[in-house]
C-alpha cells in the first residue's frame, strides 16, 4: 500500500510561525514600550535642561514655570537684547545723549578734597551696563543747615557762564564724572554761619526726592558766593572748571 504524505505550503508555515511569536511575546512588547512612553528619559532630559535655561533667562524674564522651549526662547531673546544694549553703540556719546540717566542707576557722593578742606568733590557714577547722559552741565547744589525747616534761603553757588552745545554729559557704564564745589573760593577763613550740609541733585530734571545730603566739615568756611564747576571726567579738570564760575546757578 502506498502512503501519501501531506505537504504544508511554505506560505502557511510562515504565517503560523508569526502568529505563534506574537502570542508568546506580547508581554515583552509592552515592557519595551514602557520606558519610551513613561517619561523616564524625557524627564531626565528636562531636569538637565531646566537649570541651564533658568540660569540664563529665568532671572531676566522673572519666571521659570513655562516649558523648556519657552524658557530657552526667553533666554535667547534676553541674550540678544543684552548684546545690543551692551554693544559698541552703548559706549558712544551719541548713545548717551539719546538715553538719559535714571536716578536709580547713579551713585552720588560728596567728600572733602584732601588738599583743600573748603573744596568738595561731587562724584556721579553710572552703575548701569550702558552709557547714559546727564541732561545738565553741572549738579544742582545748595548749602544750608540740616536742621532747617525752611530751605528757601539756602545758598546756591556760582557756576561757569557761556554754556552752550549739547546739554548732556555722557557717563559711560562703570565710570564716574566729577564736579568740584569751593565753599570759600576767596580764602575768607571765617565762620560757616550755621551751614553744615551740602544738598546735591545729580541732574536738574530729577525730582527733589532724589536729592542727596552730605555733611560738611565743621571747620569749613562758607561764603555767600561759593563756586561750583561743570561735570568733568577728572577731578583736576573739575577744579579748573570751578575756578571759572562767575554767574548765579539755579
Amino acid at each position: 500500500m502506498t502512503v501519501r504524505r501531506r505537504t504544508i505550503p511554505l506560505a502557511l508555515a510562515t504565517v503560523g510561525a508569526a502568529l505563534a511569536l506574537a502570542a508568546c511575546g506580547g508581554g515583552s512588547d509592552d515592557a519595551a514600550a514602557g520606558p519610551s512612553s513613561g517619561g523616564a528619559s524625557p524627564g531626565t532630559a528636562t531636569a538637565t535642561a531646566t537649570p541651564g535655561s533658568g540660569g540664563s533667562g529665568g532671572a531676566k524674564t522673572g519666571g521659570g514655570g513655562g516649558s523648556s522651549s519657552a524658557s530657552n526662547s526667553s533666554g535667547t531673546t534676553g541674550g540678544t537684547a543684552g548684546t545690543k544694549t551692551g554693544g559698541k553703540d552703548a559706549t558712544s556719546d551719541s548713545y548717551a545723549y539719546k538715553h538719559l540717566c535714571a536716578a536709580d542707576q547713579l551713585a552720588v557722593g560728596a567728600k572733602e578734597l584732601g588738599s583743600n578742606p573748603d573744596q568738595y568733590v561731587i562724584s556721579v557714577t553710572n552703575r548701569g551696563k550702558a552709557a547714559c547722559g546727564l541732561s545738565s552741565y553741572y549738579p544742582r547744589v545748595d548749602l544750608g543747615s540740616k536742621n532747617a525747616a525752611d530751605r528757601s534761603h539756602n545758598i546756591h553757588p556760582l557756576v561757569p557762564s557761556g554754556l552752550g552745545g549739547a546739554p548732556a554729559m555722557p557717563v559711560y557704564a562703570g565710570r564716574t564724572v566729577y564736579a568740584v564745589l569751593d565753599v570759600d573760593p576767596n580764602g575768607a577763613k571765617g565762620s560757616n554761619g550755621g551751614i553744615d550740609e551740602i544738598n546735591v541733585l545729580a541732574d536738574t530734571r530729577f525730582p527733589n526726592a532724589d536729592t542727596h545730603n552730605f555733611p560738611m566739615n565743621e571747620g569749613a568756611t562758607v561764603v555767600q558766593h561759593p563756586k561750583l564747576g561743570l561735570y568733568r571726567d577728572s577731578i583736576s579738570d573739575a577744579v579748573s572748571s570751578m575756578r571759572t564760575a562767575d554767574t548765579n546757578g539755579s
